[in-house]
C-alpha cells in the first residue's frame, strides 16, 4: 500500500488503525535487514512525536539482545521489532544501513532518543557527535565492541561516520524515496575518492 499512496494518506491510515488498536501496532521482521526505509519513508516527519530505540531480549534467543524502535504518533506506538543486532560486523553493518541511516535520511535523527535498561532516554544525535551516538546504540545493543572488532575497526568507525553524515546533510535537504537514497550513495561516493 505504501507505493500506491501518498506519505499524508499512509500516515492517517497508520492513525486510523492505532485508533482501532488501542494506540499499539507492531511490524515484525524475521530478518537483521528489514526494509524499515520503505515503511519511516511514507511516514510524514512532522506526525512523529519521537522515536525509541531500545533492546530486547525476546526476539532471538542466540544473541544478547535485537533492536527495536517505537515511533510515536498521535494516535499511539508503532513498535518496528526486527532482528536488528551486532554480534557480529555484518549484522552491524546492518544496523547502520537499515535503522540510522533511514532515520537520519528522514531527518528524525532530532525526535530519536536511545532508552536505556532502566527507562532512561538520552537523544540519539546531540551536537553531531556521531562517534557517541555509534557507541550509544552499540552499548544499547549489548554489543558494546562492536565498533572495536577486527584490524579494520578504525576504517569501519570512519565509514559508519561518514554514513550518518551523509544521511544527515540528505535529510536536511528534505527529499524522500529514491532521490533520498540516490542523493546518499552520491554524497557518499564523492566522499570516498
Amino acid at each position: 500500500m505504501a507505493r500506491k499512496v501518498s506519505a499524508e494518506f499512509f500516515t492517517a491510515q497508520l492513525n486510523r488503525m492505532l485508533k482501532e488498536h488501542d494506540g499499539q501496532l507492531t511490524l515484525s521482521d524475521g530478518t537483521s535487514y528489514p526494509s524499515f526505509w520503505s515503511f519511516i519513508d511514507k511516514v510524514v516527519p512532522e506526525q512523529v512525536g519521537f522515536v525509541e530505540i531500545y533492546a530486547r531480549q525476546d526476539v532471538n534467543d542466540n544473541v544478547e539482545a535485537t533492536l527495536a524502535c517505537d515511533i510515536v504518533l498521535v494516535n499511539g506506538v508503532i513498535t518496528v521489532k526486527p532482528h536488528w543486532c551486532a554480534y557480529k560486523d555484518i549484522r552491524a553493518d546492518e544496523v547502520i544501513s537499515t535503522l540510522l541511516v533511514p532515520l537520519h535520511l528522514k531527518a528524525l535523527q532530532g525526535k530519536a532518543y536511545i532508552r536505556w535498561d532502566d527507562g532512561e532516554t538520552e537523544p540519539l544525535l546531540q551536537n553531531d557527535d556521531y562517534q557517541a551516538e555509534l557507541e550509544n546504540v552499540f552499548s544499547v545493543s549489548k554489543y558494546p565492541s562492536a565498533m572495536s572488532w577486527g584490524d579494520t575497526a578504525d576504517q569501519k568507525v570512519k565509514q559508519y561516520k561518514m554514513d550518518l553524515e551523509c544521511a544527515t546533510d540528505v535529510g536536511c535537504r528534505g527529499v524522500s524515496s529514491e532521490q533520498a537514497w540516490d542523493a546518499y550513495r552520491e554524497l557518499r561516493y564523492n566522499r570516498t575518492v
